[in-house]
């Protein structure tokens, strides 16, 4: 039988060693390496298999794989070196790449490492897959977070979470392709990772990272979270509520001190994001028509000032589209008489369209979205009464137009208007696929792969993979002078995970909010998944989209949407939220005014711990670290604050909380 290379995984001590496959490591957890480059992830006495294949062109397919045999002579031989670090390598090479496969300990996780090379002299396409089994049916089984059988839109949240009977084991993929890339599947025996689009030019090299992450005993999706998010760096202060606030239509707001004063003491937001954006969803209320960013910096700056005069403390920030550009005046209305009455949408310019925007010479030549038809994309939307708006859709990338166009944005808000920070949406190209991808160039890794043949059929660009260079720069320029930045949609990638940019994404369609009783736990969805290792907040909801039942039930939707985005491990970021006073749909914001500032400490289904507060929806018994005696506050589902049913005791150097509450219809928070 076979020697296997193992590596013991431990907190503070690593090892090497050689052992036969039926050893018993007892509770240690170790990776073996098998002689044919495969993978056992041993957890007391469970085991984990897993597999490696990778594509090769030829008139059929072709696969060579790493596995837990030794495979037959040939020109794919796997060779195993054990290093002085607790390392192993494993080296082989095929007619068309080279891979080095590296394996090293790092503390409580497994880290592997492929590197691919491309030793031919053509573009080679490969699908990456991995294949992950443990000889009988999952007890849990959770892709990006979620309960579900297949996602390709898995790179906010680039996670593989099994259970066994007495063992967990959590998979993350790190690169930036990989995640980026990412394909999930599974069933009750099984669980597969791929790249599918990946390809490499003579002489270059990509590494795929991931990480297993073995547990013993009771641990669950939530612990594996947490560790990740220790990991990667991502609990930083999050400052809340926000709320977006258009100085146009809310001019007599902004005029009337004692009515604005009111306002922001009702709801206590902290961050106010100033509408109109620049260059881009720039309808003036007043006007009826777009305002320009001369006309825009008087009235930004007024309302900053009145701002400031109620609550010095409250960040004003501008607004930038991420992905979209305002198309110019005249080039709008020479568009907009072939458009006709079309409904609110995207939609991609016809060739007599085309024809228009050549004779108009747009700027952004070097960074407008083309399909695979060679043709841009649009987007059309209406303001005030009906007004048309038109905007192209972009990707940036280190250098090109639009990055040197965020950055004229940026510098316009914050050096001219003189706002205090930044908010840019749909700041993630990998959100959706249908703005995405370019075919006006190569990127150098994104292809088409055709999967009977295994050749390169499609080249073309993936904006989520080169944007993350330009989006960096922007957020380094923001926070390098100290200004606050917020974004929609999470990272996907690991040039952004770690910066203190605040993200969240837009989840009310993720949810119908009627769908489940007050009192029952909210569906699980995976959308929200997607915050589990990011700034854990969420835009909230409009009840406006439900009609006049929407209006009726106002804040207790809002309140729903609190509870169903804590289900998640998320908190609440106000969406125009606008709770009635008095009548149909009234309500206070409770609860949703003592859920910041929140540093992340650990997050949980229906409960979230941060240094400042617990805030949960589910009875329980909670730590609080501090010697201060906590204060306990309860709210219901009209926002407001009911009496706790709470006991406190001390505890070692804090308190225990036990607190029931009438679960997923309350809101505790422990402060």
């Amino acid at each position: 039988m076979p020697d296997y290379a193992v590596i013991v995984i431990a907190c503070l001590s690593l090892c090497l060693a050689a052992t036969r496959p039926g050893r018993s490591l007892g509770k240690r957890l170790a990776v073996q390496v098998a002689p044919g480059g495969g993978l056992q992830v041993v957890v007391g006495a469970e085991r984990y298999l897993l597999a490696t294949a990778l594509s090769y062109p030829g008139e059929k397919i072709g696969w060579h794989t790493l596995g837990q045999d030794q495979p037959a002579p040939g020109d794919w031989q796997p060779r195993l070196r054990h290093h002085a670090d607790g390392s192993v390598t494993v080296t082989v090479r095929a007619a068309q790449y080279r891979l080095c496969r590296r394996l090293h300990p790092s503390g409580h996780r497994m880290v592997v490492e492929d590197t691919l090379t491309n030793t031919g002299r053509q573009d080679v396409g490969i699908i990456y897959r991995h294949t992950l089994t443990a000889g009988g049916p999952w007890a849990e089984c959770l892709l990006g977070g979620a309960d579900q059988t297949e996602t390709h839109l898995a790179a906010e949240n680039p996670s593989v979470y099994v259970r066994r009977d007495q063992s967990g084991l959590g998979w993350l993929a790190e690169d930036a392709v990989l995640r980026l890339q990412l394909h999930l599947a599974a069933d009750r025996h099984s669980v597969t990772m791929a790249a599918e689009r990946f390809a490499l030019r003579p002489g270059k090299s990509h590494t795929f990272r991931w990480a297993l992450y073995p547990q013993t005993g009771q641990g669950d999706y939530w612990a594996f979270v947490n560790r990740v998010r220790r990991d990667w760096g991502v609990n930083h202060p999050l400052r809340g509520p926000w709320t977006i606030f258009d100085v146009t239509s809310q001019m007599g707001l902004l005029c009337d001190e004692a009515a604005l004063r009111h306002y922001l003491a009702r709801n206590r937001v902290q961050v106010v994001a100033l509408a109109p954006w620049v260059d881009y969803e720039n309808y003036n209320a007043a006007t009826g028509r777009p305002i320009n960013r001369a006309e825009a910096k008087p009235l930004l700056q007024e309302a900053m000032a009145a701002i400031k005069r109620v609550d010095p403390t409250i960040i004003c920030i501008g607004m930038i589209e991420g992905n979209l550009v305002g198309l110019p005046q005249e080039i709008r209305e020479a568009l907009l008489p072939t458009i006709g009455d079309a409904p609110q949408e995207q939609y991609a310019f016809t060739a007599e369209q085309m024809a228009l925007l050549r004779a108009h010479r747009l700027p952004w030549q070097d960074c407008l979205l083309q399909s695979r038809d060679g043709l841009y994309r649009y987007e059309l939307y209406y303001r005030g009464n009906h007004y048309p708006m038109l905007a192209i859709a972009v990707y940036a990338a280190p250098g090109n137009d639009q990055h040197r166009y965020w950055l004229d944005q940026a510098r316009f808000l914050l050096e001219e208007v003189g706002l205090e920070g930044l908010y840019v949406d749909q700041f993630n190209m990998a959100f959706n696929d249908d703005q995405r991808y370019s075919f006006d160039r190569w990127d150098g890794t994104t292809v088409d792969i055709d999967p009977a043949t295994g050749d390169i059929t499609a080249r073309y660009t993936d904006g989520g993979l080169v944007s993350p260079g330009a989006a960096r720069s922007l957020a380094e320029y923001v926070l390098s002078r100290g200004r606050y930045m917020l974004a929609n949609t999470y990272p996907a990638e690991p040039q952004m995970q770690a910066l203190p940019v605040h993200r969240f994404t837009e989840c009310e369609w993720a949810f119908d909010l009627f769908s489940w009783n007050d009192g029952e736990q909210p569906p699980l969805d995976p959308y929200p998944c997607q915050g589990h290792f990011s700034t854990p907040i969420a835009l909230g909801v409009r009840p406006a989209r439900y009609g006049e039942q929407g209006q009726a039930h106002y804040t207790r939707l809002i309140m729903k949407a609190a509870i169903a985005y804590l289900r998640h491990g998320l908190l609440y970021y106000h969406y125009y939220t606008d709770l009635p006073p008095s009548g149909p749909g009234a309500g206070e914001y409770g609860a949703l005014n003592h859920m910041f500032p929140f540093t992340p400490v650990a997050l949980h289904a229906g409960w979230v711990v941060g240094r400042e507060r617990t805030v949960t929806c589910v009875s329980g018994c909670y730590r609080w670290a501090a010697a201060r005696r906590p204060r306990v506050l309860v709210f219901d589902m009209e926002g407001k604050e009911v009496t706790p049913r709470a006991v406190m005791r001390p505890a070692g150097r804090g308190w225990q909380v036990e607190l029931t509450l009438q679960d997923w219809a309350q809101i505790g928070v422990i402060e």
